[in-house]
């Protein structure tokens, strides 16, 4: 919720400095997102009259101006669409420094300027650079336009939680400054205004869905004049985040931001009636029918579902209930008499029908947070005050309120002893009571407490009476049952117990004066915290960039891999309530999301990519719940950058083993098995898993045109291929967790090196023959190493030649000829007899 500090302080009497209301907002519970300074204007800006404007020859737009500022006329050249004579506007002296500019004595077309007409953005009130600014007739010339608009102010943007619907307006979050601050919360003084009888002008209120609109009342106001709202109240809607339209639409949005309750009007002469035979306009609040179609005032037409709730006329829905208004009852110019809404909805109802419609506006996101129906009636009056006063009319009638079932009082009791219990200090009872009295809680009684929340006065128990400003708390915890009744507010929807009121009051007296009894260190797995950052350091020195999804996904992109649909269903975890259904499911895989990364990138020319991710993935196992550390990478294009001395080629198999090799090297795990991986995703040939004690470590792959092209990625365009790396974390840690370091110096005794070639069948893994000449001598044989590979003319089919170095050193003495020949030969003799080879 956007908040400006001039508004809010007509409630309240705000703190001396920002920092401390920002620190008090804080502390109470409500976060202050973001903070915008819109600083004062200089002195030298103020209103002026344009007392006359001539078009320059030879110019399109341009005018010269005489204006009067309240000092001897000036000369003002102008191009403005909306300057014209009588105007009276913004007018900056030379001298002046605005947000952007200087203001400077010029020459445009040889006509002298002594200083600018000004426009909102150029002032840096708003982003309007429409025109310049056009201000009511009546304003005095010659005053400053901070005092005009208000200026300093601070905007506050603020993260008001679902649970605290109060808060969603200014006197909400004013009440919580002045029971945090022991201030007097100032609330606008509201007048009834008693309807005069008029027939001619009867609505015909119909409710029929009291579940979904507990209450709705309605207004007629007739004799209207609409038309652009006085500045007042445009700055107010502008510094709040709103756009103003005109006073009735504007006055709507002023009242829901003050109260916190959305407001709606209609225009009471395009609303139908139901029949000929009663003449009158109705509203009826009902379900939608069956892909009933309704155009919003977005102009965008919507196909609505029987579980959506609308309010309609005698034939065809006027509102899709909380959410948006329609376009054919919509207010106009031209609109004279309206029918001012006041209404409470179903927060399911707004939530699921926002969801399905993919509407969210200022009026949903306030009805799905569940609001109060007791102070619709306040709210209307509220708005028809400030309707009267702006844009005339008379009220016709009284009040139409359908209220079927009214909302009934809700008691509560708090014990003190139970406030020591669970917050850990004792807390006076008249501070209890003063501090749920500012929040609008009212005291009734002292009694014994009963855990039940108490609908009727009559139910409460009997008790004694007590002066809570004079009485001895010790009698509160010599009798820790002794509780004290409230009246709890109808508009606070968040306190249905005890513990509600004891966190109200542990929040407004200080969390910081909850005792700390014994300090607790903190627990982190710190081998599990160096490992993650090992891994992520050595993705991001090797050239990849990281990037950071959402855990959520859309089930179609999982499809979109290949998967079975009846196994992925069975292991996949959706979400109860959505936000959208593209995130409607917990990851699986990281992989969609990559892609999309991958798509994004691609579309934007960068062709040489290396994209990682480290998050969770999410899946049932059964009835189970699991979730587990990935990395997930993805490679495409030329391995290095271009340069004009080395020839750059594409990455390919040996570039994406030498990754993972590369980081399995530095974590020390050592590898003792590897294998293909079949996924549906995974092109067969081109891929190879890593395992260490039968846990498969890592894998890797290239990417299957039929796949990428799913994601709208066409390799077969783009002439190069998608590998994909991923990287069990949490195996990897665990692999990690008994590793010590041990320093070993450096050798004092030559290594002999000693190459072998041989036929071998293709079946035949490398890493199966590396590791079984290393334990011919694992004491001498220190490393194997690949230098050759041929397949080919000479080659019988199903067999390659390799060449290998043999690596050997002893660290205790020179290896001679004789020792090291005898060391050859047991690996050829290994050799033959394990796989029959063919020496070369």
């Amino acid at each position: 919720m956007i908040v400006s500090t001039r508004w809010l302080s007509k409630y309240i009497d705000l703190p001396e400095t920002l920092e401390e209301l920002v620190q008090t907002l804080t502390f109470t519970g409500i976060e202050v997102e973001a903070i915008q300074e819109i600083s004062a204007l200089p002195e030298t800006v103020v209103t002026a009259r344009i007392l006359n404007s001539e078009k320059i020859p030879g110019t399109e737009h341009l005018q010269v101006c005489i204006i009067d500022y309240g000092k001897e006329p000036l000369q003002v050249v102008c191009g403005a669409p909306n300057c014209r004579s009588g105007l009276i506007t913004a007018f900056a002296q030379v001298g002046s420094k605005l947000p952007e500019m200087e203001i400077k004595k010029t020459i445009i077309h040889s006509v002298e300027s002594a200083g600018m007409l000004c426009s909102e953005k150029e002032l840096g009130i708003s982003d309007n650079h429409s025109g310049i600014i056009e201000l009511p007739p009546e304003t005095p010339v010659g005053i400053s336009i901070n005092e005009i608009y208000e200026l300093p102010d601070n905007i506050l943007e603020l993260e008001i939680t679902p649970n605290r619907p109060d808060l969603l307006g200014y006197i909400g979050i004013a009440r919580d400054l002045a029971a945090s601050l022991n201030k007097r919360l100032k609330l606008p003084s509201i007048n009834n205004y008693p309807g005069e009888e008029d027939s001619s002008l009867h609505l015909t209120l119909i409710l029929q869905e009291p579940q979904k609109c507990p209450r709705y009342t309605a207004r007629i106001i007739d004799g209207i004049s609409v038309k652009e709202s006085p500045l007042w109240l445009k700055n107010a809607l502008i510094k709040s985040g709103l756009r103003p339209i005109n006073n009735i639409v504007d006055i709507t949005n002023y009242v829901m931001l003050e109260t916190g309750q959305p407001l709606h009007a209609f225009d009471y002469h395009k609303l139908l009636p139901i029949n000929q035979e009663d003449p009158h306009p109705a509203i009826i609040v009902r379900r939608a029918k069956a892909a009933e179609e309704f155009i919003a005032l977005d102009g965008n037409k919507y196909l609505l579902d029987e579980e959506d709730l609308v309010i309609a006329d005698g034939q065809r829905p006027s509102a899709l209930a909380g959410i948006i208004g329609g376009k054919d009852t919509a207010i106009s110019n031209h609109t004279t008499t309206i029918v001012l809404e006041s209404a409470n909805f179903s927060p399911s109802t707004i939530r699921k029908s926002s969801l399905r419609h993919k509407i969210s506006t200022d009026s949903s996101y306030r009805f799905e947070r569940h609001l109060s129906p007791a102070y619709l009636e306040m709210v209307s009056n509220r708005a028809l005050e400030l309707i009267i006063n702006v844009a005339g009319g008379r009220v016709c009638n009284e009040l139409y309120d359908a209220y079927p079932v009214p909302q009934k009082p809700l008691f509560l009791a708090v014990r003190p002893s139970r406030f020591e219990e669970l917050i850990g200090y004792k807390l006076d009872a008249s501070l209890i009571n003063n501090y749920l009295q500012s929040l609008g809680f009212q005291y009734i009684l002292c009694g014994l407490w009963q855990k039940e929340p108490i609908n009727e006065y009559k139910l409460l128990p009997q008790a004694m009476e007590l002066d809570l400003e004079t009485s001895d708390n010790q009698i509160f915890f010599e009798n820790p049952q002794l509780a004290l009744y409230f009246l709890v507010p109808s508009y606070r929807v968040d306190i249905t117990r005890e513990a509600d009121i004891i966190e109200e009051l542990a929040r407004l007296d200080g969390f910081d004066k909850i005792p700390q009894k014994k300090l607790i260190h903190p627990i982190m797995d710190w081998h599990a915290h160096h490992i993650k950052r090992k891994i992520e350091d050595y993705f991001r020195q090797s050239g990849f960039y990281e990037m950071i999804n959402p855990s959520f996904i859309d089930p179609i992109k999982l499809e979109y891999l290949g998967e079975d649909k009846a196994e992925l269903e069975k292991k996949l975890i959706r979400i109860v309530n959505p936000q959208s259904s593209n995130q409607s499911a917990m990851r699986t895989t990281m992989l969609p999301q990559l892609l999309d990364n991958l798509l994004y990138n691609l579309n934007h020319s960068e062709r040489n990519l290396k994209l990682m991710e480290m998050g969770k993935l999410y899946w049932k196992d059964g009835n189970k719940n699991c979730e587990t550390l990935h990395l997930t990478a993805l490679m495409t294009g030329l391995n290095n950058l271009d340069h004009w001395k080395v020839k750059n080629e594409p990455i390919d198999l040996y570039n994406v083993k030498g990754v993972i090799e590369g980081l399995l090297d530095q974590l020390s795990i050592t590898i003792d098995e590897t294998k293909n991986v079949h996924h549906p995703w995974l092109v067969e040939s081109d891929n190879l898993a890593y395992f260490c004690n039968n846990h498969l470590c890592a894998s890797f792959g290239r990417l299957k045109a039929k796949t990428a092209e799913r994601f709208n990625i066409d390799i077969i365009t783009l002439k190069q291929d998608i590998w994909v790396l991923d990287f069990k974390v949490n195996t990897l840690i665990e692999l990690t967790r008994t590793n010590k370091i041990e320093f070993s110096p450096l050798p004092k005794f030559p290594a002999v090196i000693r190459d072998i070639s041989f036929l071998i069948n293709f079946s035949v893994p490398y890493a199966d023959i590396v590791k079984s000449i290393k334990l011919v001598e694992p004491y001498l044989i220190q490393d194997v190493k690949i230098f050759d590979e041929y397949r080919g003319k000479g080659v019988p089919d199903g067999w390659h030649s390799i060449s290998l170095h043999i690596i050997l050193q002893d660290y205790e003495k020179t290896l001679t000829e004789e020792r090291v020949g005898q060391v050859i030969d047991s690996v050829i003799k290994m050799l033959e007899n394990t796989w029959q080879i063919k020496m070369r």
